[in-house]
């Protein structure tokens, strides 16, 4: 996807609080021009931004196995904030103190970042990886130029209990369904859970997790995902059908409702992993958790699947995989860094994006950019994962769109989005009135232009 849409320039500088350097991210500096070679035998410390060590050990993985291919070269793993992340990090670009090399979490802060002056430009080594089938570079392809390269890329998918839905004697996901057959096999289980010897009052047949993305995305990317001609016009009605599922689900108390879910925290993990729900959208990263969590006893021992998430069952485009959502996660190179530091970082990140990250990442069951029949084998090699033919196709044929559309005012909208979802999923508004308002609110900031 090229992200076509341009924030004006002074509302880039005045997130940042910087002065744009040229057009991108690195200006016209030699720290972007990548002429420097990597010398892998050259003694060189470069420093990479993570964030929450003890319980996210992808950062410290992917430096562990650089350094192993490379040992004159140390990576000294920064970390920050999980929750203030971007702040922080914006912080140090506006100091230029930023680490050689950051994670960009997802793409609704990419375009910021690109003109930041703070990001080196990676052609090179996009470049490498644009012919590559095993992975996606397009996300971050901006004007021509990429100031991030992915090394995860988590897309939505169907996590459901195997024992449960057999227990109660209804029919597991077989890869092809539709919302209409979700709902189905959710009001069965409503039926037969407590036939089976499951607690009415507090196990449920579905988990509906609280984010607006849960419904949002799903129906941008499941509606042929055309944001700008509907998401940046500020035309919701793509979004109806799905907020009326969404509610009729929480109506006939096949999920937590809504405000249940959010006044109360609900923890997703705790939903699904000690049975309280047999069924739940999530997204690929929840299984490393959920393996993790079966072995140190904080999810029950059940046997568990992953589906392709259902499909729209009014789409009139067919596609020849699932369509669902899900942000890249990527990384970038400071435009501070210069000559041997600069190289190293590139070579890093070049790294983490290609199958050399992809094989670290998936022993850890940390879903890669890169995929590959190597990284597939390593992936489900991980003690405690789920290996049947449906999950192993879930987990590497879909059609992944953004979840986060890149463009002018794309924060703002997400925002006031945001609130029209909490008035929908209460019920305090109806669908019509507070996607409506959202509509006027997006017009009042002159985010839309008729």
């Amino acid at each position: 996807m090229k992200l076509n849409r341009v924030f004006k320039a002074v509302a880039v500088a005045s997130v940042l609080g910087l002065a744009l350097t040229g057009c991108g991210g690195g200006g016209d500096s030699a720290a972007s021009s990548g002429s420097d070679s990597f010398d892998k035998n050259a003694k060189t410390e470069i420093t990479f931004a993570g964030w929450s060590l003890s319980s996210t050990p992808e950062f410290q993985t992917l430096a562990d196995a650089f350094m192993a291919k490379y040992p004159n070269v140390k990576v000294n793993v920064k970390e920050y904030s999980a929750d203030d992340y971007d702040k922080q990090l914006t912080a140090d670009i506006s100091s230029g103190s930023q680490p050689d090399v950051f994670p960009i979490k997802n793409l609704q802060k990419y375009y910021t970042y690109s003109q930041s002056g703070g990001l080196a430009d990676l052609g090179d080594i996009a470049n490498t990886y644009k012919s590559d089938k095993n992975i996606d570079i397009s996300n971050y392809e901006l004007d021509g130029k990429y100031y991030a390269m992915p090394y995860r890329q988590d897309s939505w998918v169907l996590f459901y209990n195997k024992d449960m839905m057999e227990k109660a004697g209804v029919a597991t996901p077989d890869g092809t369904w539709t919302w209409d057959d979700y709902t189905k096999a959710a009001e069965e289980l409503k039926t037969k859970l407590p036939a089976a010897g499951y607690d009415a009052n507090s196990v449920y047949p579905i988990y509906q997790h609280n984010w607006q993305s849960v419904v949002q995305a799903f129906a941008l990317a499941q509606t042929g995902y055309k944001p700008d001609t509907n998401f940046f016009k500020a035309k919701f009605d793509y979004m109806k059908p799905f907020y009326q599922r969404a509610l009729k689900w929480q109506d006939e108390k096949l999920t937590i409702d809504w405000n249940t879910s959010n006044t109360t925290s609900v923890q997703y993990q705790a939903q699904f992993g000690t049975q309280k729900a047999a069924m739940m959208p999530m997204g690929t990263w929840y299984a490393a958790t959920l393996v993790k969590q079966q072995k140190s006893g904080d999810a029950d021992q059940f046997t568990w699947g992953i589906a392709p998430i259902p499909q729209n069952p009014d789409s009139k485009t067919k596609s020849d995989k699932p369509v669902t959502f899900g942000d890249p996660t990527g990384l970038a190179v400071s435009s501070k860094a210069t000559g041997q530091q600069l190289a190293a970082a590139k070579e890093f990140v070049k790294f983490c994006a290609g199958e050399g990250g992809a094989e670290a990442l998936a022993k850890i069951a940390t879903t890669p950019a890169y995929f590959s029949d190597n990284v597939a084998k390593t992936y489900f090699s991980v003690d405690g994962m789920a290996t049947d033919d449906l999950t192993k196709q879930a987990w590497q044929e879909h059609d992944t769109k953004p979840e986060n559309p890149v463009g002018e005012g794309s924060d703002t909208i997400i925002s006031l989005l945001k609130d029209a979802h909490s008035s929908i999923m209460t019920e305090t508004s109806s669908v019509n009135d507070a996607l409506a308002k959202a509509t006027q609110n997006i017009k009042d900031q002159g985010l839309v232009t008729e």
